[in-house]
């Protein structure tokens, strides 16, 4: 009896270790759309894995630097990059059964707020609308451009900031596709909060073009909170045929800046169109709120090549390589 006993014993140590000698785990990659980011950027990451028991499995997420922002157990996660530039990793530890295996990625944060070319719908990117409909098209821009359709008079596309400190800037690439009317207008547009909760103060400030004639204008919007009356002041402008009359998809680059001094200034196409000092006289403090575009009804553009930076940098209209 007992060497029937041992025996079996045996036999059951010999069954379990054969189970874990099964046991595999071969990671395929670590996919992160890309290895540079920008800060705070929201980027989803998998793994994808060989198992030999795809019932049997778990899968862990780190990081050095951001957060991870979905639950643990999933092939997939987000990760949240951090509010500073560098370096950082992040990895995956995939188990099954009784083995594992780790795969690690470095991640580079440039120091820029927002890029995107628009190749796919981007991930989470915080993109807003209002009055718009958004939709992507592989065969324009660079390798594939947003296209954004006013349904209404001023349909917006933008971003929130969280109260972005001055200097800021952004430059795009877009192209007009349709303008039915001579006051039909295309914007670059950036928002301000409510400072310290003034009763007066500048809502916005915008570069406006009108396709369809060459008519531009650079202005500033003042909200009174105690009257409830905004009013649209104008800085300057004019009429410039040869720039701002676009042709049918034709990708022109604009950048909008309000830099340390509270200027306000414009560059196209790699030149300085425009500055304008008269911010800096309304009020004191500027805090970024939201930027992007805002259209007229039924105005049609091609959007790419978009970047936006709250770290000195004054855009200038040039082509950029991220």
């Amino acid at each position: 009896m007992k060497k029937l006993v041992f025996n079996i014993a045996i036999l059951i140590c010999v069954i379990f270790t054969s189970c874990s000698d099964d046991d595999s785990v071969n990671i395929v990659s670590l996919n992160t759309f890309g290895t540079k980011f920008c800060r705070n950027d929201v980027v989803k990451v998998f793994v994808s894995a060989e198992l030999s028991d795809d019932t049997d499995v778990s899968y862990e997420w780190g990081c050095d630097g951001g957060s991870m922002t979905n639950p643990q157990g999933l092939f997939e996660n987000v990760w949240k990059a951090p509010n500073e530039a560098g370096t950082y990793e992040i990895w995956c530890t995939v188990k099954c059964g009784g083995k594992k295996e780790t795969r690690r990625s470095k991640m580079t944060v440039l120091d820029e707020l927002f890029y995107s070319n628009f190749e796919t719908p981007y991930y989470n990117e915080g993109w807003s609308n209002a009055s718009m409909t958004v939709a992507f098209d592989a065969n324009k821009g660079t390798n594939g451009a947003v296209k954004l359709t006013s349904t209404k008079a001023d349909g917006r596309f933008a971003r929130s900031w969280n109260n972005v400190s001055v200097p800021f800037s952004t430059q795009v690439d877009y192209a007009v596709n349709a303008c039915p009317s001579d006051n039909n207008f295309a914007e670059i547009r950036i928002e301000f909060a409510r400072i310290n909760s003034a009763t007066f103060y500048v809502t916005k400030a915008c570069f406006t073009t009108y396709p369809k004639t060459g008519v531009w204008k650079a202005t500033y919007t003042t909200t009174n909170v105690t009257t409830g009356e905004t009013e649209d002041i104008t800085i300057d402008e004019g009429t410039d045929t040869a720039n701002f009359k676009f042709k049918k998809d034709a990708f022109k680059t604009i950048a909008v800046s309000i830099d340390a001094n509270k200027k306000f200034i414009v560059y196209y196409d790699g030149k300085k169109y425009f500055e304008s000092s008269v911010l800096s006289g309304v009020q004191d403090q500027y805090y970024v709120s939201r930027s992007g575009f805002g259209l007229d009804n039924k105005v049609v553009i091609f959007a790419d090549n978009l970047f936006v930076f709250d770290n000195g940098t004054i855009c200038t209209a040039e082509p950029r390589e991220r």
